[in-house]
């Protein structure tokens, strides 16, 4: 007799086809760049990595409980007020009392007068940098008695962490850990770190930056070139043995995808970033690759150009920028006491500015920003890419099948895990993920049904 199951078929194959055939129109004619999803600063610069606050809360007493995002627990904090230690509280929960007498010894001080700075000293000591706040608290009789009728006290909280209920990853979210490279392949990165760049223990983010800056540099110096094809599935390490060896040449994304490379097994974590530009909401090419690296003594991310020879960039107060930092000095044209880390031996000999050889110098960033004014621009889109840190396919469909790891990878970009994008216009990211998933989802369970109609044995 004829089963259900057989004549679903009927309508199962169909669906099949049409489905398999939407998911392979929208991959084969997809944009390069279209596989990225907007992101906002905070989520892009405030890493779990760096103490914030998620928000605070107010108990009994008037407490002020913090409620901290950081992957780090102290075992205790010390607090201070007004410059002066007061106490020593426990490091799960801390928690700031805001009323009552002030801890100089003085009697209590009425509400709408209170105005104190506090500073939080995570113990032991290197546990992580203080957290500093100034509370103004002013209570609802104040307002009551110029003639609004307010039901609570009100905190006032100034202070330069980051606040708020957004997405934070921990720095080694972005740093990869090349495994896929292998091991025999890493044990002589890791030995030419040590030997040849001298990177030690005891260096800082910048002396290690430097020091991998300038062996790169050295070896790429006759690299510059176009890429073969095979490049755009090799790993870092092969590609930089083959520009070393000048049998490969290279252009910024692959400089930039060495230095990263380095970067990482130096110490020092480090993402690749791509700049993009929009063009009727959809993102286009515009060909220029550079990095960010993690500097820990500031707890803040630094744009590095490998191929402009620029270590990173520091505003005048000595804290470094990141991409979407320049991003944001280039659309108002705000560079004074910005200053730039480079190397004159390639990219900047002509710059008139003193330097020993092979030695990083500090400049105004305006003497070596030309390209940063070029990329960055209103229409300019920054993004992100999450380890492993292998290129995206470019129209070669047969470079799936050279490599595991790039192919899996791009898999991943395309369909559910997309490269993370800064950008001060809309993008059609969120809609073309929604399309894409949408397709393979419908194809999956359509697939199945399929196969479950097939596999069903008949009944007599």
């Amino acid at each position: 007799m004829k089963m259900p199951c057989r004549q679903s078929l009927r309508w199962l194959a169909p669906a099949f086809v049409l489905l398999l055939a939407a998911n392979l129109y929208v991959f084969f004619t997809r944009g390069w760049e279209d596989s990225l999803y907007p992101a906002d600063y905070a989520t892009l610069y405030y890493p779990l990595d760096a103490p914030g606050l998620r928000g605070w809360t107010v108990e009994p007493d008037n407490v002020l409980r913090l409620d901290l995002a950081w992957n780090q627990t102290p075992a205790q904090w010390q607090l201070f007020v007004d410059g002066k230690p007061t106490q020593t509280m426990p490091g799960a929960v801390p928690r700031l009392h805001i009323a009552g007498p002030i801890f100089d010894g003085s009697t209590s001080a009425p509400l709408e007068s209170f105005k104190h700075r506090y500073m939080l000293r995570p113990l032991p000591a290197g546990t992580g940098p203080d957290l500093e706040f100034t509370v103004n608290e002013i209570a609802a009789e104040f307002y009551r008695k110029n003639g609004m009728q307010w039901a609570n006290d009100i905190y006032l909280v100034e202070t330069d962490l980051p606040v708020g209920k957004f997405e934070r990853r921990p720095v080694s979210y972005w740093a990869d850990d090349y495994r896929y490279v292998g091991v025999e392949a890493l044990a002589a990165a890791d030995r030419a770190v040590r030997e040849q760049m001298d990177v030690r223990d005891t260096d800082d983010t910048l002396t290690r930056m430097d020091k991998v800056v300038r062996y790169l540099r050295t070896h790429l110096a006759d690299a510059g070139g176009v890429p073969k094809d095979d490049f755009r599935w090799m790993d870092p390490y092969h590609m930089a043995q083959e520009m070393f060896a000048g049998t490969g040449k290279g252009w910024c994304t692959q400089n930039a995808q060495i230095y990263t490379f380095y970067a990482n097994r130096a110490g020092v974590p480090t993402r690749f970033v791509f700049g993009a530009n929009t063009q009727r909401d959809r993102v286009i090419y515009n060909g220029h690759s550079w990095a960010e690296s993690w500097v820990k003594e500031q707890n803040r991310w630094t744009y590095v150009d490998i191929t402009q020879s620029i270590v990173g960039v520091q505003d005048r107060k000595g804290r470094m920028l990141n991409s979407a930092d320049i991003l944001n000095l280039c659309e108002h044209d705000t560079f004074d006491g910005v200053t730039a880390r480079i190397f004159k031996d390639w990219h900047w000999k002509n710059l008139p500015v003193e330097a020993k050889p092979l030695t990083a110098v500090t400049v105004p960033f305006t003497a070596v920003n030309w390209l940063a004014r070029q990329e960055f621009n209103r229409q300019a889109i920054i993004k992100y890419r999450h380890p492993p840190n292998v290129e995206d396919i470019r129209d070669v469909y047969s470079m799936l099948l050279k490599d595991r790891t790039f192919a899996w990878t791009n898999f991943k970009r395309y369909l559910f895990d997309p490269p993370l994008a800064y950008s001060k216009l809309p993008t059609d990211g969120p809609h073309t993920y929604f399309v894409r998933q949408s397709l393979f989802i419908a194809l999956a369970a359509v697939t199945m049904a399929l196969l479950g109609a097939v596999c069903t044995k008949p009944r007599a």
